[in-house]
């Protein structure tokens, strides 16, 4: 089976700028935006993984401010997220998707019936069950989350590759 994003270790750099960006604003709160951008770009590059350094990119976002990129160390490629494969599988370095060669396992299981009717519509469900779980939505997105839940549902147990998969499971096969 092949390596896929899911099984690998990663780093994104959008949750790491945020993560920073505060560190910036607090310690220089009356700067420019170029200078934040030389903050931050400071504070980025005492960031390591495993002894290993990153390098970063930036361009000017529309919206004003900048957004944040990767380099990734082998292709020098900009990346929003670098991951690192599990051990014993391929070099353990932190590089982009293309590099290690990895895939999303939805891009494998995309022609599988099992997947398109299966994992997909659960997938949704936990997703569902999660947002509603945080309870701040207003009452009219509820219950169109609610609906899209039961109709997934419907869906699901009428399917005879969800019978095959309760099945499977019930029995640990």
């Amino acid at each position: 089976m092949p390596l896929t994003v899911e099984n690998c270790s990663s780093i994104d750099i959008h949750s790491l700028q945020k993560t920073v960006k505060r560190i910036v604003n607090k310690d220089y709160p009356e700067s420019t935006s170029e200078e934040m951008r030389r903050y931050t770009l400071e504070e980025l590059k005492k960031f390591t993984v495993n002894d290993q350094f990153f390098e970063y990119e930036s361009i000017k976002n529309y919206l004003g401010g900048y957004r944040w990129f990767f380099s990734c160390p082998n292709c020098g490629k900009r990346c929003g997220k670098l991951f690192l494969p599990p051990p014993a599988t391929r070099v353990q370095q932190y590089y982009c998707k293309t590099c290690h060669k990895l895939k999303n396992q939805s891009a494998l299981q995309g022609q599988n019936n099992m997947y398109r009717k299966v994992n997909k519509p659960l997938k949704r469900m936990r997703e569902i069950e999660d947002k509603i779980s945080r309870g701040h939505l207003i009452p009219t997105k509820v219950q169109e989350l609610l609906n899209e839940y039961e109709s997934l549902e419907k869906n699901l147990k009428g399917s005879q590759e969800y019978r095959l998969y309760t099945f499977k499971k019930k029995h640990d096969l």
